[in-house]
């Protein structure tokens, strides 16, 4: 077994794996992300403690116009550069999207890199699923959230990468676009100090390792305007600082399993696995995610 395989094998040990929606990504426009200030980035390390979060200089938008002129755009992001007790490095993102149409946007494609101060790609082979995320919807002049925490192959992490692909525009109203919104939003950051398995060495050996790292559960009402359950259902949470920087983001993997979103409303539950220290559990975003096919 190679470092590559044994690296990704320890991951899947660790916790659960970051979820990739396919979607091939048309016209793609690369967006940079940098600190402010266009200079140097500085190094992260490793957290606990967490390094700065860097910001932005300019973010443009991609996805092609509606007849209305209206885009899909970023206009937030941040990461943090986490490490679990094996070693191993992993980065927590968020990113927030917004649609200016007066129509729904519909699976936007997003294809995310992380990147050193070299600018080489960190996400290794292994992980090429983790790079691919898709919206299911941005409804008119909203704003979407994403986010997840990638294991990369070294420490390093200095910006990200964004590509949006073309999406579908639906005019309002369009069933096929049910409104689903998250509010009471409550979470609970707690420290965890326990003894974690991990596989290591080659040939591949069971080490225990000791490891202090910060949980997080989030429990929110999920309020549906489809008329029939929507299942296979997930939620991403954008992670922001109590300064209200985004600092991180869980995934669609981190939602409570057999999730559905019923009509009316219902309450879930998202349970992430090492998140940045620096939450400030009072600014959490949750974007529910139905699953969805045009």
């Amino acid at each position: 077994m190679g470092d590559e395989e044994r690296r990704y094998a320890t991951a899947r040990l660790y916790g659960r794996a970051s979820l990739g929606a396919a979607g091939a990504a048309v016209a793609l426009l690369l967006v940079s992300v940098l600190p402010r200030g266009g200079g140097e980035p500085a190094a992260l390390g490793t957290a606990p403690p967490a390094e700065p979060v860097p910001r932005a200089v300019s973010l443009a938008s991609a996805a092609p116009r509606p007849a209305d002129g209206g885009t899909v755009r970023i206009v937030e992001h941040g990461f943090t550069a986490l490490r679990d007790a094996s070693g191993e490095h992993r980065v927590s993102w968020g990113l927030v999207l917004e649609n200016t149409s007066r129509t729904s946007a519909v699976s936007v494609p997003v294809t995310v890199g992380i990147l050193d101060r070299r600018g080489a790609q960190l996400i290794g082979k292994t992980g090429d699923y983790a790079r691919h995320r898709s919206t299911p919807y941005i409804m008119p002049g909203a704003r979407y959230g994403i986010g997840d925490a990638t294991y990369v192959k070294r420490a390093g992490a200095a910006r990200l990468t964004f590509a949006l692909g073309a999406a579908e525009w639906l005019p309002p109203g369009d069933p096929r676009a049910p409104r689903l919104t998250a509010s009471l939003v409550k979470g609970d950051l707690y420290r965890v100090d326990t003894m974690q398995p991990f596989l290591l060495g080659d040939p591949p050996r069971a080490e225990v390792h000791r490891e202090r790292r910060h949980d997080l559960a989030v429990t929110f009402r999920v309020d549906s305007g489809a008329p029939e359950v929507l299942p296979d259902g997930h939620a991403s949470a954008v992670l922001r600082d109590s300064r209200g920087r985004i600092v991180g983001g869980t995934g669609p993997a981190d939602t409570v399993t057999w999730t559905r979103f019923p009509p009316g409303w219902s309450i879930q539950r998202i349970a992430a696995t090492g998140v940045p220290p620096t939450v400030d559990v009072k600014r959490i975003e949750v974007y529910p995610e139905p699953y969805y096919r045009l």
